[in-house]
């Protein structure tokens, strides 16, 4: 069986946006937008790629998801954020995350964007965010993380989501980078958890779906005890597993895990309103 590697991921083709938005002033905060070209108003779907909260990875293998989405009908706002390595040390990852997706309401009257049904999706790391995103409207005014008035996220496609922080740490998954972007004292405190964990942050209130293949053991272990947590929690999740899939082929453009991928989120999209 051969599965996609990280170096294959990263030799993705950039595809081209339409557009690219500064949400801030550093290098890294920054979102570009792939636009339909099908009537408007465009349903949304703000994406955020992966990479093990590592600066190596950055936005562009994830392009051309971005593309094929925008070609399916959606308007698509892929972020960029800072990392572990280049400023994301906690708070600032998710600082970054959340000003990108609230960067939305200056965009949305020129492209005739409807914000009233945003999907987040994410894939890996970026499914930690994706799912972070729709929950931060829980957090005390109090936490690192807050901001006042947050985009409201209504419904969520995980692609290979890391899901249970508390579990990806015990795993030790993606080494001294989660430990760096979740917590500024390098163990995650039981506040820490609450504050940037999906598990911790449930019920999310909102649609779910998550995929995930077979052959991906680290993530699937975790979405799974996430999904469970969140079936407990009365949360409308689904979990789609792909046999024979690794990491990787779920955002592979050229592969059948890619379609599958589209259809859940046409499938959610249709849950929540008229897509």
């Amino acid at each position: 069986m051969n599965l996609l590697t990280a170096t294959d991921y990263a030799d993705f083709p950039y595809a081209e946006p339409d557009h690219r938005y500064n949400y801030g002033d550093e290098a890294q905060q920054f979102a570009e937008l792939y636009m339909p070209a099908t009537a408007s108003p465009h349903p949304v779907i703000l994406l955020a790629h992966g990479g093990c909260y590592y600066e190596s990875y950055n936005l562009q293998p994830i392009s051309p998801v971005a593309r094929s989405l925008a070609d399916e009908g959606f308007a698509v706002w892929n972020i960029e954020y800072r990392r572990a390595g280049n400023g994301g040390d906690f708070p600032n990852m998710f600082l970054d995350v959340g000003a990108a997706a609230d960067y939305l309401r200056e965009v949305a009257d020129a492209h005739e964007l409807d914000l009233s049904q945003v999907v987040s999706v994410g894939h890996s790391a970026g499914g930690h965010l994706a799912l972070w995103l729709a929950g931060r409207q829980q957090l005390s005014a109090t936490s690192a993380v807050y901001t006042a008035d947050p985009l409201l996220i209504a419904g969520v496609v995980g692609l290979a989501p890391i899901a249970d922080i508390a579990d990806a740490l015990d795993q030790g998954m993606c080494g001294p980078a989660l430990p760096t972007v979740i917590s500024s004292h390098q163990t995650a405190t039981a506040t820490n958890l609450e504050d940037v964990s999906p598990a911790a942050m449930l019920p999310l209130g909102i649609p779910q779906i998550h995929l995930v293949g077979t052959e991906d053991k680290l993530i699937r272990r975790n979405i799974q005890r996430y999904v469970d947590a969140a079936e407990e929690a009365s949360d409308g999740v689904e979990l789609i597993v792909l046999e024979g899939a690794g990491h990787f082929e779920l955002v592979a453009v050229d592969r059948p895990e890619w379609q599958q991928a589209v259809e859940a989120i046409q499938r959610l999209g249709a849950r929540i309103g008229e897509w």
